[in-house]
């Protein structure tokens, strides 16, 4: 089951950001799509505001600073809580307030959902031959009795939940408000929400990167 939350702060007309929410849970993270508009020639970007839509001023601002850190030289990356102490409601005020400090685009990012999965595994029972509880238990075959024995001692059965959380990255070229780039990331049972940024942003910067839409050209 996938669970979902919007929020009313756009940058382009339609456009809906959405925040990321992070929870601790060994992990798995991994890109599972990109997107590009071949159409955009204009190079690296030079000043980016990254975004993160939170209700939770100490979990956007942690997110903020971990994403701005590692970018690569050659693109100022700035966390938006440094020019809005809290998020604006208004889309015409974030989109002029970033063209008017300069801003060439906006890192934006977003949980598109949480997909959480149970699996569980009965206890598996093994019929041992013979009287397993009288004189003679298997015929009298000590492998035959030990093995079987085993097996059910070291196969108990187990129930568990995993958590997919799916993360969506929509880099913006501004003043047009237009999209040129945009990735989706998973991680499976994240050990922690700095494991999950981490992860994430290395993912996210590192195909920036390769794409020659931050850094020096």
């Amino acid at each position: 089951m996938a669970s979902r939350r919007t929020n009313p702060l756009l940058l382009c007309p339609g456009l809906v950001l959405l925040g990321v929410c992070v929870l601790a849970s060994c992990a798995s993270t991994k890109m599972t799509a990109t997107w590009r508009d071949s159409n955009y020639t204009g190079g690296p970007l030079k000043k980016i505001a990254v975004i993160l839509v939170e209700k939770d001023e100490n979990l956007r601002r942690f997110v903020e600073d971990q994403a701005t850190r590692s970018f690569p030289g050659g693109t100022q990356a700035v966390p938006s809580y440094t020019i809005f102490a809290t998020l604006e409601k208004d889309k015409d005020k974030v989109k002029n307030r970033l063209t008017e400090d300069g801003f060439d685009g906006a890192l934006v990012g977003r949980l598109a959902a949480i997909v959480r999965t149970e699996t569980y595994r009965a206890p598996q029972t093994y019929v041992v031959g013979g009287d397993p509880f009288g004189t003679n238990p298997s015929g009298g075959l000590f492998d035959l009795y030990y093995q079987n024995a085993y097996s059910y001692a070291y196969d108990p059965g187990y129930r568990r939940e995993d958590a997919r959380y799916v993360v969506e990255t929509v880099l913006y070229k501004l003043p047009e408000g237009k999209p040129i780039w945009k990735a989706t990331s998973e991680s499976v049972n994240p050990n922690s929400s700095n494991e999950l940024v981490a992860e994430i942003t290395r993912l996210v910067e590192k195909e920036l990167q390769k794409e020659k839409l931050v850094g020096t050209p």
